[in-house]
């Protein structure tokens, strides 16, 4: 759950070397130490694989930057 916006769902996952981040809609990004990268990589599938420069440039992107706090997407 979101510490920020007690949030349950809609979630993106960012892998950075072996760490994982979960970030919310609200903007809210924490480390997730019960997902290492080899569960990422089993579970996580990049259809396109689209890349961007930053992650923030992903962020705002995807919606995750907070334009979209509050908000949940079916």
């Amino acid at each position: 759950m979101c510490s920020a916006c007690h949030a349950r769902r809609d979630w993106l996952l960012i892998n950075q070397g072996r760490d994982v981040w979960v970030c919310c809609r609200c903007s809210n990004q924490w480390l997730e130490p019960e997902i290492n990268r080899a569960d990422f990589d089993a579970f996580i599938a990049i259809p396109d694989r689209t890349t961007f420069p930053s992650v923030e440039q992903g962020l705002a992107a995807l919606g995750f930057d907070g334009a979209f706090a509050g908000t949940y997407l079916e």
